[in-house]
């Protein structure tokens, strides 16, 4: 898989504007032959509040976090959010670039079986949801996270998210670029994928 397929599967969502954010790695050999791209993507995408940001958790592996900052702002302002997040210690008084700092430094110093279990709700998982995961408790559904309240909601995301990430694989196989299929997908999703979407 290409490194432009990677992106598009794991993170059409976020980069569509209809998750907050996604995060995957990638061999960090091969990521580092990215790096001009992703600055190049970066510039572009930031028009429309997206960003793609590189993390280096091992010698290994890149983590990519590509969030939708319009999303992830709106989600971190709901009162329940706010409150979990204060409790885990984000310094939410200092404002949305130093949230996602110490995100990025939690992301940072954890290893791939430990990450801090508040990066779901950034990946904008139910707040439920991530709460109970953190507790241990049994799940009633797994599919892109661990269900534990409305299956049927939580299955329709999850659905509406793998359709996104589909679509996009497929503009991309048509020639578009990472950062138009970004900018432009809803109105490109009508145009070229009226039968394989």
């Amino acid at each position: 898989m290409t490194f432009e397929q990677t992106v598009l599967h794991c993170a059409a969502p976020a980069l569509c504007g209809i998750k907050s954010a996604c995060l995957f790695s990638f061999p960090a050999e091969r990521a580092k032959d990215e790096i001009k791209k992703i600055k190049a993507w970066n510039s572009q995408l930031c028009s429309c509040g997206k960003e793609i940001r590189v993390l280096c958790p091992s010698s290994q592996l890149r983590l990519f976090f590509i969030y939708d900052k319009v999303l992830l702002t709106s989600l971190l302002s709901n009162p329940g959010e706010r409150a979990y997040l204060l409790k885990k210690g984000f310094p939410l008084e200092s404002g949305f670039d130093a949230v996602l700092a110490e995100l990025f430094h939690r992301l940072a110093k954890s290893r791939s079986d430990s990450f801090p279990h508040e990066v779901g709700l950034f990946l904008g998982y139910p707040l439920e949801d991530v709460i109970a995961f953190e507790e241990g408790k049994k799940s009633k559904y797994t599919g892109c996270w661990q269900v534990y309240g409305d299956v049927s909601a939580a299955v329709k995301r999850m659905e509406s998210y793998r359709e996104c990430s589909r679509c996009c694989c497929e503009l991309l196989n048509r020639g578009l670029n990472v950062p138009y299929i970004s900018q432009n997908y809803f109105r490109l999703k009508k145009i070229y994928l009226k039968e394989a979407c």
